[in-house]
């Protein structure tokens, strides 16, 4: 595996997972149009209080 693949794997990643849910969440704060880094920041925002979520639950919080 090279270095191309690995950015094309992180990109991927980005593109597909992070970003989706990030601008999902600002349309619904009334932005129709966010820009793809407040998008970015927003869905790693997303996944951490998901992960959150999910670990408090396996704990039983």
């Amino acid at each position: 595996m090279d270095d191309d693949d690995d950015w094309y794997l992180i990109k991927f990643v980005v593109e597909r997972v992070i970003t989706p849910p990030g601008r999902w969440v600002l349309e619904q704060f009334g932005d129709p149009r966010p820009s793809e880094i407040a998008s970015l920041f927003t869905g790693l925002a997303f996944w951490v209080f998901v992960v959150v979520l999910v670990f408090a639950l396996v704990l039983g919080w």
